[in-house]
């Protein structure tokens, strides 16, 4: 099914206030390794890399603030 246009427009408002982007860089061979990891799990590239940022955060601080 379509999404419509004030689906549309309401989550790109919301991304606009809740949502940032993140751009790191590393070698090529490392970021193909991790996808095919990623993929021979069933997993999502984004999902395994939030779920890292957010250990990360709970094991040095406590708890995301």
């Amino acid at each position: 099914m379509a999404v419509s246009k004030s689906q549309t427009q309401a989550r790109d408002k919301w991304d606009a206030a809740n949502m940032a982007y993140q751009t790191v860089k590393v070698r090529k061979d490392l970021l193909d390794a991790f996808r095919e990891a990623c993929k021979r799990n069933g997993d999502r590239v984004n999902t395994v890399l939030r779920e890292a940022m957010e250990r990360y955060i709970k094991e040095h601080d406590g708890g995301m603030s």
